[in-house]
């Protein structure tokens, strides 16, 4: 079975850092500025393979980077980040992340390469508190004679839904500020609309930004906040032609995607149960909602296959549903 994670946070987390320029920037952000400095990000590079174990990875997403250090020849600073996808704490996940590091040890061991640090950092996101606490922190009313043998390290604990909204203004990359506060208020559906349109005016389509990422800034819009088309018309009245432009043809993929799975859907079921007029009926129910959520008789026609006077009569004796 499967068990990688699969859930929009974890894919837009994965989507950012797969873009070099914005990998770059998030680590220059939020890594402590005396371990920035001693980094050349110009040679950064991605590590494909994960040190996450197949059992961590229902819990886990990382993302992981071999930085060299600047003015040192034989020395590497692997960068590690992960981001906590669940909507909830994991109070216990320095336990975890003991894990993590010692697979990412035996890597290098097995690459025959000297070995090199490996800084861990837990990039989160979410609305509840999280009180993060050490190894050492975790065992309760332990004597001092015993501390000393606990395996404890320090971690980077980026808590992103607390940060001061002016220190993220420090973010130079306007795409990844835009992504970043996205991310920021994606629990917070309330916040996000009324963050939004600002978040959206600072995506530059002439600039030299990862074009690719901007189309994934916009599908995740959509998938935290359901917005619909009514509302979405409003939020986008005033942004520039351009973005306005993609953000509509986004959408508009994504609702007719999802509009022909349900087609599909429907006429699977039809099929199962040897019932052809189940599919008519799935279709002109498909219709109807299709017809509500702003779609136009030709598009709809097109979809379901029916006729244009078809699907017009469809929607004259069904609108009032």
């Amino acid at each position: 079975m499967n068990q990688h994670i699969h859930n929009p946070h974890d894919k837009f987390f994965k989507a950012m850092m797969g873009e070099r320029e914005l990998a770059i920037g998030f680590l220059q952000f939020f890594l402590p500025e005396e371990i920035s400095r001693l980094i050349d990000f110009e040679k950064l590079e991605s590590i494909k393979d994960s040190f996450v174990t197949e059992e961590l990875k229902e819990i886990f997403s990382d993302a992981v980077f071999r930085c060299p250090v600047l003015e040192s020849e034989n020395t590497s600073l692997f960068v590690s980040v992960l981001i906590e996808h669940k909507s909830y704490p994991d109070k216990m996940v320095a336990v975890q992340l003991l894990s993590y590091l010692a697979n990412a040890y035996q890597a290098q061991l097995k690459s025959g390469e000297p070995l090199h640090v490996v800084v861990p950092m837990i990039f989160y996101h979410g609305v509840e508190n999280w009180d993060y606490r050490s190894l050492s922190q975790l065992v309760q009313g332990l004597k001092e004679e015993f501390r000393r043998y606990i395996p404890d390290f320090e971690t980077l604990f980026v808590d992103l839904a607390r940060m001061n909204e002016d220190a993220l203004e420090g973010i130079k990359m306007m795409l990844l500020r835009a992504a970043v506060q996205l991310q920021r208020y994606s629990g917070r559906p309330d916040l996000l609309m009324e963050h939004i349109r600002k978040i959206l005016e600072r995506i530059d389509f002439e600039g030299d930004n990862p074009r690719n990422f901007s189309r994934q800034i916009f599908v995740y819009f959509f998938e935290i906040s359901e917005i619909s088309v009514e509302e979405l018309a409003i939020l986008i009245e005033e942004l520039p032609l351009q973005t306005k432009s993609k953000i509509m043809t986004t959408y508009e993929q994504i609702e007719k995607k999802g509009f022909e799975k349900g087609i599909e859907k429907g006429i699977e079921k039809g099929i199962e149960k040897g019932i052809e007029k189940g599919i008519k009926s799935e279709k002109m129910r498909l219709i109807i909602q299709g017809y509500k959520k702003g779609y136009s008789i030709e598009v709809l026609s097109d979809i379901s296959g029916f006729s244009i006077d078809m699907v017009q009569k469809i929607i004259h004796e069904h609108q009032n549903q």
